[in-house]
């Protein structure tokens, strides 16, 4: 006996990602028929271009992640290929040279930082190690509201170590706190499920601040300081500049919103 598998239905595309395709391509060419001003490089002026073609992109979700990026990586090798080489203006640049460009931006420790922290992220919560540091946290403060709150801020530093995304660690705090809340019989629409919920998201945000590795606009920051400043920030210098401000911070959150 065969069996046979379907596989799921397609989503049509809505007006709006078929309006989007359509309107990045319009502006990417306007764009380009505008005269270069004198103070920018003709590569310059197209990928100002190409930044409003992706921009028109991701707003309208007229393509999925993947597809964009391919569609924006081959507009600019092409773009920047015919563009004149800053080193010879009188030659074009040639795809292969733009092609390294645009590699050369991943190439820096900061990007190979981010990629690291995210494959330890995804092993966390592929494991459900991420849950587990959690409730381990949780369990030990006891079920007086000022304690499961400091928790919860707790946990959220924990997590920061680890996890690189301040999204990523709300997902993962938000079920066991609803959970904590409806075991302990308190409404959900509360005064004090609301402090826990704001309150998890609000001290992630100043542990995005004092870890480097717990946001990647961090990273991104350290990778321009190194090739805009030639000044490199280790991960200890992050720490201890940024320490005192988000500690003094969340402390300071703890004590205003109760």
């Amino acid at each position: 006996m065969s069996v046979t598998t379907s596989s799921p239905p397609q989503k049509a595309r809505t007006t709006i990602q078929n309006i989007g395709l359509i309107l990045a391509f319009i502006v990417l060419g306007s764009i380009l028929l505008l005269p270069t001003p004198e103070t920018l490089s003709t590569g310059g002026h197209r990928m100002i271009g190409v930044l409003a073609f992706a921009i028109i992109l991701w707003m309208t979700s007229a393509v999925s992640y993947p597809v964009s990026a391919t569609m924006i990586t081959a507009l600019t090798a092409l773009l920047l290929g015919f563009s004149p080489n800053p080193e010879a203006p009188a030659k074009a640049m040639g795809t292969a040279n733009a092609l390294k460009l645009i590699i050369s931006g991943y190439s820096s420790p900061a990007m190979i930082l981010v990629g690291a922290a995210m494959f330890i992220s995804v092993a966390m919560r592929k494991t459900g190690l991420d849950r587990r540091i959690a409730m381990l946290v949780l369990s030990s403060v006891g079920t007086k509201v000022s304690r499961i709150y400091l928790g919860v801020i707790i946990t959220g530093l924990i997590l920061a170590f680890f996890v690189p995304s301040a999204t990523a660690r709300i997902a993962c705090l938000a079920p066991i706190i609803i959970g904590i809340v409806e075991n302990l019989g308190i409404e959900r629409k509360s005064r004090v499920a609301a402090l826990l919920m704001v309150g998890a998201v609000q001290a992630d945000t100043f542990w995005n601040i004092m870890i480097q590795t717990a946001a990647a606009q961090n990273l991104v920051a350290v990778g321009f300081m190194q090739t805009q400043m030639n000044t490199s920030v280790s991960w200890i210098d992050w720490l201890t500049a940024a320490a005192p401000f988000s500690i003094i911070m969340a402390i300071i959150t703890y004590f205003v919103t109760q």
